[in-house]
């Protein structure tokens, strides 16, 4: 739920104000549907739902509310709840819920580099400490009579992907600090495709209450 929130609110506020049916395609040539387990019928739903949380604003066309029709904003509450969700999901490791991860790179150009660095390094820490616990882990489960012996192999391809995930934090915490990619405050190093809204190719700068 955490996942699709994130998206949901990340991509209002790249498009805002946008309709429903706009909001829809762009996650779906995403494939938000394949790495994040989001129905593409359950968008709206979802887009509704935010709206009556108080995290977006609806603004319906002649006063009908039609899905697809109804376009959205952040409200101030709504980019609150974003940056929450993009910086638990950039900060914390969920070896269980790689999508967090996934959409967090899809918005990571909303903070300035230096806390996605000082983040990257924090998910380093993370990953070094499971792997260094990891041969007591499994000794554990050998020892224990009571455990089938395959148990051994579910935590030992979760230990391969942990062991993955480091070696890719390292050269993408490397690839930011040498000057990579463009965060807030900095210029955009990408011109938006013909059609698309203009304003997605301007890095806005986070609200003046967050880091």
């Amino acid at each position: 739920m955490s996942t699709t929130r994130l998206l949901l609110l990340g991509v209002v506020r790249i498009f805002q104000p946008a309709y429903g049916y706009q909001l829809r395609r762009e996650l779906m040539t995403w494939n938000v549907q394949a790495w994040a387990n989001i129905n593409p019928g359950s968008i709206y739903t979802g887009l509704r739902t935010l709206a009556k949380h108080g995290y977006l604003l609806e603004l319906e066309q002649d006063g009908a509310h039609r899905p697809g029709r109804t376009s959205y904003k952040l409200t101030t509450d709504g980019e609150t709840e974003y940056f929450s969700l993009l910086r638990s999901m950039l900060w914390t490791v969920d070896g269980f819920h790689p999508d967090k991860m996934q959409a967090a790179l899809a918005f990571m150009w909303s903070l300035r580099r230096d806390e996605v660095v000082d983040a990257l390094e924090a998910r380093i820490s993370q990953l070094e400490a499971w792997l260094k616990s990891g041969p007591y882990s499994e000794r554990q489960i050998r020892e224990d009579p009571g455990t089938p012996n395959h148990v051994v192999e579910m935590f030992r391809i979760t230990t391969a992907r942990d062991r993955g995930e480091l070696e890719w934090t390292r050269q993408f915490h490397e690839r930011v600090k040498a000057g990579d990619y463009a965060f807030a405050g900095e210029p955009a190093d990408w011109e938006p495709y013909p059609g698309m809204v203009t304003h997605w190719g301007e890095i806005p700068d986070p609200p003046a209450n967050q880091h």
